[in-house]
């Protein structure tokens, strides 16, 4: 079985909020890393991360196939699954600020879920960007939080319920 054929979006995530690959992004060596999901009945779009990508312009046509399916109108809420990414996007934090929120907001983003790794988050909902450095502190307006549990993800993220 091809790298391709076994990576796909995660279970607890399929489960959660039912949503199906739309598009997967290739490394130049064919591995994937990043899978596009969507469930259009929720308005809910993901992004699900393995292992690296190669170059910040693959970490930012991810996000840019995002921002272009919100000016679609048809998504107003985000999963982003970064638990099993293992590169940094430091590099485009000013683009993250100055380029990418500013036109998901735009676009209709109502609420941002990121799923991170246990170690990332302190608090369960917690604004995820008020912990990251000072560039992407700008764009801490709440609307985007942390979570290492996919269902409070889901709770907060549909409901805009926040774990107490």
């Amino acid at each position: 079985m091809s790298q391709a054929a076994q990576i796909r979006i995660q279970d607890d995530v399929i489960r959660a909020f039912s949503v199906k690959p739309e598009r997967m992004f290739y490394r130049k060596n064919d591995q994937v890393y990043a899978i596009v999901g969507m469930n259009p009945a929720l308005m809910v779009i993901s992004d699900i991360w393995f292992d690296t990508f190669d170059t910040q312009e693959e970490f930012r046509a991810v996000l840019q196939h995002i921002c272009d399916k919100f000016r679609s109108g048809a998504f107003r809420y985000w999963l982003a699954d970064l638990r099993f990414l293992r590169s940094g996007f430091a590099e485009s934090e000013d683009w993250l600020v100055k380029t990418l929120m500013p036109e998901v907001i735009k676009a209709g983003l109502v609420r941002e879920a990121v799923v991170l790794p246990d170690a990332a988050i302190h608090k369960e909902g917690e604004d995820a960007y008020t912990a990251a450095s000072r560039s992407l502190r700008e764009v801490a307006d709440g609307r985007v939080r942390g979570f290492t549990d996919i269902n409070l993800a889901k709770k907060w993220l549909l409901d805009g319920d926040l774990p107490a």
